[in-house]
């Protein structure tokens, strides 16, 4: 049996308002604080524009790309995530992976920190790659730390949890869980 240790109703907490607000902020202090030493320690001659229809695609797949990559690691956990998906707008894919049965701290951390440490890893390798794009990926790099916003405000409350615990997600956020001794 399990007891609950923690209920975050992310929604309530957050507000989505606040979230988006916050969320934009970084997109923007990120880009701020990124571009200027890219600049500077990629100096091509001059930036390209061309490519820019596969800028405006890397922009389009990286939402979906990012939600892949919080699901890979939880493939080990089977029927405890559930798979949705829709395609909003007649065009853009929207994955939903939801935790319906407990799984540990340390497996829900892992799927949060999956898509920002891998997806800014190619980002910042592009940069070095292809030092004429680096705006570009610069843009991307600011765009998709924007997105994690709201995984590291989760994971800031599951950091706080106790190493044994588990997590399981409902409809407004989480429940952090802990097992029940005797």
């Amino acid at each position: 049996m399990m007891n609950c240790w923690k209920t975050i109703n992310f929604t309530k907490q957050y507000r989505p308002e606040r979230l988006f607000i916050l969320s934009s902020l970084t997109m923007l202090l990120t880009f701020i604080i990124v571009y200027v030493p890219a600049t500077y320690l990629f100096v091509p001659n001059y930036f390209y524009d061309n490519y820019f229809v596969w800028f405006v695609a890397g922009m389009w797949i990286l939402y979906p790309l990012h939600k892949i990559l919080h699901f890979i690691p939880l493939i080990p956990c089977g029927k405890k995530v559930k798979k949705t998906a829709e395609i909003r707008f007649g065009i853009m894919p929207i994955l939903h992976f939801i935790v319906t049965e407990p799984i540990t701290r340390f497996t829900f951390l892992i799927a949060l920190c999956t898509p920002f440490i891998v997806i800014n890893t190619l980002l910042a390798a592009g940069c070095f790659l292809f030092p004429h794009y680096v705006h570009y990926f610069v843009i991307l790099i600011a765009y998709h730390t924007g997105i994690c916003f709201f995984d590291m405000i989760i994971m800031k409350d599951v950091m706080k949890a106790p190493a044994q615990s588990f997590i399981e997600e409902n409809e407004d956020g989480f429940e952090i869980l802990l097992q029940r001794e005797g």
